[in-house]
C-alpha cells in the first residue's frame, strides 16, 4: 500500500526546515557529540567494515567518526552514486583524500579511483533520513538510494543518524521501508521501541 505521498512530502518539508534552520556552531557542537556516542558504542567498536554517509552542510557530520573508524583500521565505505537514480553502491575510502567534490557539491568518492564493497560485508551502516520515529522507521529523502541498497544488505546492523529534533512519534512509511535497529543523535543512542 503506498503511503501518502503529500502526507511525506509535507513532513519532509517542515523536518528539513528545522535542519536547515540549525547554525553552522551548533551542527559542529552536535556532530561531535553524536560522533562521541557512536564511537563509544560496543556495536560499532565491534564492527569490521562499516559504511556511513558523507553529509549535506545541515545534516550530523561524520568526519570524526571517518578519522576514528580509518584509525582503528576499519573497512570504510561511503555511498557512491551510480548514473542510474536511485543506486548506489559501498565504495571503501582509505582517507579523506580518496574523496572529491561531486554533484549537488557533495562530496563523493573518486570514479578513478573507485573501489567497491559488497553491501552483504558491512557489519553496520550508519544511515542517514530526513525523520525517524521510535520504532526506527526512516523517512528518507525520496529518491530510494538507501531503500534498495538495504534490501542487499540484509544482516548488517542498521542506525539511523540525526539530530533530535528529527525523531518523531510516527513517521509515514511503505511496506519496503526497512527500519533501523538503533538511532543515534547528540543526545545518545537509543534501540527502537
Amino acid at each position: 500500500m503506498e503511503v501518502n505521498k503529500s502526507a511525506k512530502q509535507e513532513l519532509r518539508k517542515n523536518i528539513l526546515a528545522v535542519r536547515r534552520g540549525m547554525s553552522p556552531e551548533e551542527v559542529a557542537a552536535g556532530s561531535a557529540k553524536l560522533a562521541d556516542h557512536l564511537c563509544a558504542w560496543p556495536v560499532y567498536q565491534s564492527a569490521k567494515n562499516i559504511m556511513l554517509y558523507l553529509a549535506m552542510p545541515d545534516e550530523p557530520h561524520m568526519d570524526k567518526v571517518i578519522s576514528h573508524a580509518l584509525a582503528a583500521g576499519k573497512t570504510l565505505c561511503v555511498p557512491h552514486m551510480r548514473e542510474t537514480r536511485g543506486l548506489m553502491d559501498a565504495a571503501i575510502i582509505t582517507n579523506l583524500d580518496d574523496l572529491v567534490v561531486g554533484q549537488f557539491n557533495l562530496l563523493t568518492p573518486n570514479p578513478a579511483t573507485l573501489k567497491l564493497l559488497d553491501p552483504s560485508e558491512l557489519d553496520l551502516i550508519i544511515v542517514p533520513g530526513v525523520a525517524f520515529d521510535k520504532e526506527g522507521r526512516r523517512l528518507g529523502m525520496g529518491a530510494g538510494y538507501y531503500d534498495r541498497f538495504l534490501l542487499k544488505a540484509a544482516k548488517t546492523e542498521l542506525i539511523g543518524a540525526a539530530w533530535a529534533a528529527q525523531i518523531l512519534e510516527k513517521v509515514p512509511t511503505d511496506e519496503h521501508d526497512r527500519p533501523v535497529n538503533y538511532l543515534v543523535t547528540e543526545e545518545g543512542i537509543f534501540k527502537r521501541r
